[in-house]
């Protein structure tokens, strides 16, 4: 039981290692009207861009179950 463990601790390292990485290398949006809210497109991203933010949305909730399986894991 201790190796399943250590093996979904590791897993979520590099879940995490992963998930910062999708973020960082992600480009800002530019523009005025995002300080001012007028953003209308901010879940309708296109191209490469698209697919690194629904990567980073699938990578995010699947850092969020293995969290919730590691916390609530008895050894």
């Amino acid at each position: 039981m201790d190796f399943l463990y250590t093996l979904v601790i590791l897993l979520y390292l590099g879940v995490a290692g992963l998930l910062v990485y999708l973020v960082l290398v992600q480009e800002p949006k530019q523009g005025a009207g995002d300080l001012m809210g007028a953003s209308a497109d901010l879940f309708s991203a296109r191209g490469v861009t698209g697919g690194l933010y629904r990567l980073t949305v699938i990578l995010g909730v699947i850092f969020v179950a293995l969290a919730l399986l590691i916390g609530l894991w008895t050894r």
